[in-house]
């Protein structure tokens, strides 16, 4: 028993450790970006992107006269407009604000290249020094999300097809390098149809954790997206999405859940094959609840013995968020399944 309580505090003050450290740590919110009212900043000054909290967000910007222009990267806005179709809406986030109800928030929008054969130009944030990066929020934007959710006319698919049933996804992928060599990549669904019952299907329409912290030590990122509608020019989906809170505080480990009580939980092994093993100092009935990295809930368990062994060959191979409850405690932590 001393040693798995051994265990346990160290690991609620690791994951202690790294939540303040990463409250300290330099979080790009675009709160301090001035802006007025209902508006977006998207590169027209030519200046190449924007700076906030330390980091460098890059933008191309072209214009062509007569207010046409073209503009791809990463660009900031207020805009509140959650219900308005089209590219008109382009700088707009579907929940009509920022994450945590704040003002501002980013848009990026990824270029395809014409000269290319269309091919996907990721957005890239570098960094001058490798650091871990917690992660950020994301959502849809709002052009892109009633594009897949009633189709584009000619432009793009309604996702899920006339009868619902059709496979269809949209994906980001952040792909973290250090010293110009791919170390990993982390997989992110703004929208997937592909599950067996089509009340599952889903087209992000809140703000989402995109956990990053898993890619360690990097020097840059690149942001790409993918989608199942595709055509002779590229992705038909609206290659946009929204971000807010960039390297900021993972909301799943709080500092304050951890230590609301004396209950010591222990979570082990940590990564696991099959099953995962939960000592705990509590004697009431407890639950275990799992996330997956989009914080959508993918298991459920109830136990009541102090030792249990919990089998969770069902998951696929990944990152998971892991919530231990009682009626005196709640537990956070995060597990991998090998």
């Amino acid at each position: 028993m001393k040693k798995f309580l051994f265990l346990n505090v160290c690991i609620v003050f690791s994951i202690i450790i790294n939540l303040q450290s990463a409250k300290s740590q330099s979080i790009a919110t675009y709160d301090n970006l001035t802006l007025s009212p209902n508006s977006a900043w998207y590169g027209s000054d030519n200046s190449g992107g924007f700076s906030d909290a330390g980091f460098f967000f890059e933008n191309s910007f072209t214009d062509f006269g007569g207010g046409m222009f073209a503009w791809y990267g990463f660009a900031y806005s207020n805009k509140t407009d959650s219900v308005t179709n089209g590219y008109t809406n382009q700088f707009s986030s579907v929940t009509g604000n920022g994450a945590l109800n704040s003002t501002n928030y980013a848009v990026s929008y990824i270029n395809y290249d014409w000269m290319n054969n269309y091919q996907m130009h990721p957005n890239v944030l570098r960094f001058s020094t490798p650091k871990t990066i917690s992660g950020f929020y994301a959502c849809n934007n709002t052009y892109a999300y009633f594009s897949m959710l009633n189709g584009d006319g000619a432009l793009a698919k309604k996702f899920g097809g006339a009868t619902g049933n059709d496979p269809d996804w949209f994906k980001l992928q952040v792909k973290g390098y250090r010293n110009g060599n791919m170390v990993d990549t982390v997989n992110f669904f703004l929208a997937d149809f592909r599950y067996a019952n089509n009340a599952q299907d889903y087209i992000l329409k809140t703000w989402k954790w995109v956990d990053l912290s898993v890619l360690g030590n990097v020097d840059s990122l690149s942001f790409g997206l993918t989608s199942s509608d595709n055509g002779a020019y590229g992705m038909n989906t609206p290659a946009y999405f929204c971000l807010d809170n960039f390297n900021g505080v993972n909301p799943y480990l709080s500092v304050n859940d951890i230590n609301n009580s004396d209950v010591q939980i222990s979570i082990y092994p940590n990564p696991f094959a099959d099953n995962i093993h939960i000592y705990s100092t509590s004697i009431n009935t407890k639950s275990l609840i799992i996330y997956d990295l989009n914080g959508k809930e993918v298991s459920r368990k109830e136990f009541s013995s102090q030792n249990a062994t919990i089998n969770l060959a069902d998951l696929t191979s990944g990152v998971y968020f892991v919530k231990v409850s009682g009626s005196d405690f709640n537990h956070y932590q995060k597990i991998i399944k090998k």
